[in-house]
């Protein structure tokens, strides 16, 4: 098996642009929303995906018994995705992105000693300001409460209860909290060495050949020709740095939520 290697991210990181260059360079992943890029094989809609979420932090304090049948779960999950979307049944490189199913890492990694996953990561600040309309449009569902604030039974955030009033309120906060909670928990990749690479959106922005090349050659596959010359057309600097037409005044609250972490991360 050549794989999988998933792009795991918070969502509104830059995966799309890492996707479609997967594709370019040969890697198989599944079947892509033409917009979005995303692999809704992976999308919470799948009931089993939606499962191993909701059971993400509980994973890493399990018992092995728990964790075997956690990792079956995974692995029916991969073997139904390759029955139905991935050609030659994982004998080339395959993977997926969406950015939600960075939050089932662990059981990937544990359950298939050929994945390796990419963890995108981009500044939180600009993240922010990508909104992630169906996360906080549905934050009565536990699976986005988990993945927003790191547990599902939140009811309130600064002591208001959880209506769109709300959200709409606090939005850059919240915004900042999903980051610091997705990014917090792909970090926990690095425990699983030579299996697990960090990349930065805007290093893809300003240096994107080297950066693929040590992407592909992480997975192993060679980085074509032709995928350099659309990377060279594809990617712009420009895309980076766009917290900063915010009025400082807007920024200082949600820094008090992802100021750690990006300070961190080398972005503060």
């Amino acid at each position: 098996m050549q794989g999988p290697y998933p792009i795991f991210c918070r969502g509104h990181s830059g995966g799309r642009l890492v996707c479609d260059a997967f594709i370019r360079n040969g890697v198989d992943m599944g079947h892509v929303a033409l917009d979005r890029k995303d692999t809704e094989s992976f999308a919470i809609t799948n009931p089993i995906i939606y499962k191993m979420i909701l059971n993400a932090y509980a994973y890493w304090e399990a018992n092995d018994k728990q964790r075997q049948y956690d990792q079956n779960v995974m692995k029916q999950c991969i073997n139904q995705y390759l029955d139905a979307e991935i050609q030659h049944g994982g004998k080339k490189p395959f993977g997926w992105k969406m950015g939600i199913s960075l939050f089932t890492m662990p059981m990937l990694l544990d359950a298939f000693p050929t994945a390796k996953v990419i963890h995108l990561i981009r500044d939180g600040r600009d993240v922010m300001l990508s909104r992630l309309e169906a996360r906080f449009a549905h934050l009565s569902d536990p699976v986005n409460r988990l993945v927003v604030f790191g547990e599902a039974n939140v009811d309130h955030f600064e002591g208001h209860p959880l209506t769109p009033e709300t959200v709409a309120t606090y939005r850059n906060e919240l915004e900042m909290l999903h980051w610091v909670t997705a990014v917090r928990y792909g970090l926990k990749g690095r425990a699983y060495t030579g299996r697990y690479l960090e990349v930065k959106y805007e290093d893809i922005c300003q240096n994107p050949i080297p950066v693929f090349e040590q992407l592909f050659d992480f997975i192993g596959i060679p980085f074509l020709a032709t995928t350099r010359a659309w990377l060279q057309q594809a990617v712009y600097h420009t895309r980076i740095a766009k917290w900063k037409t915010l009025p400082a005044e807007e920024l200082k609250k949600p820094l008090e939520i992802g100021g750690p972490l990006l300070r961190e991360l080398g972005y503060l």
